[in-house]
């Protein structure tokens, strides 16, 4: 099978057009987000590949726009201390575009929460025992648990995309984690993770261009 033929079974199996199609959305239709849609979308993404089978992800989706707004204002809290700090004295130009940048999820009518749980596994222990620090041991085992987590985050925005959403994966309101923790509920083990917007798109949803493979692949 040459890469042609490749290509033609993706695009037959609906699998091309939903990876390829998928585009990060920022403007959104207020029209709400039906729970069966939204159950869709996390059994799909619950299927994604995890370390040890852990499942270690949780989702909350924040309807109430009440809730959503006292995200939003978490996070604006977070950046009014960040301003504050002495180490970002003249900074005031970056920190209103990260606060751009963060908040802009109060306006799509759901807001998913991704929250991970905690994973340990047997080489974990084994580095551990060695006495190897955080820094080591993620260096070695490159953060399974988030892996995992981005993972289930990347098919939900695809299952999104496929029946007509637009979403967005957000880190940036993880900045204000603590106080969206206590807004929502969750309680540690749990620690939020992501944050992802989901709507109708306002506007025509274009692709952002991608590096060729032969940019990033070799072969050995």
């Amino acid at each position: 099978m040459d890469t042609d033929d490749a290509r033609g079974r993706l695009a037959r199996a609906g699998l091309r057009s939903a990876v390829g199609g998928r585009a990060s959305v920022r403007r959104f239709l207020p029209d709400p987000v039906p729970r069966e849609h939204v159950t869709a979308m996390v059994e799909l993404a619950v299927r994604a590949a995890n370390a040890g089978n852990a499942q270690m992800w949780r989702f909350v989706a924040v309807e109430d726009v009440v809730i959503q707004v006292a995200m939003r204002q978490a996070v604006d809290d977070a950046l009014d201390e960040m301003a504050a700090w002495p180490e970002l004295a003249g900074k005031g130009n970056e920190i209103k575009a990260l606060r751009a940048y963060a908040t802009f999820f109060v306006d799509a009518p759901l807001v998913m929460a991704v929250f991970g749980l905690p994973y340990f596994s047997r080489g974990d222990e084994m580095l551990l025992a060695r006495g190897l620090g955080v820094e080591e041991r993620d260096r070695l085992r490159a953060r399974p648990d988030l892996q995992s987590i981005g993972a289930a985050v990347q098919l939900f925005c695809i299952a999104a995309h496929a029946l007509g959403y637009g979403t967005c994966w957000m880190t940036a309101p993880v900045l204000a984690a603590p106080a969206i923790e206590r807004l929502l509920g969750v309680e540690p083990p749990a620690k939020l993770v992501a944050v992802v917007p989901v709507g109708r798109p306002a506007g025509i949803v274009t692709p952002t261009s991608r590096l060729p493979a032969g940019d990033v692949l070799e072969f050995r």
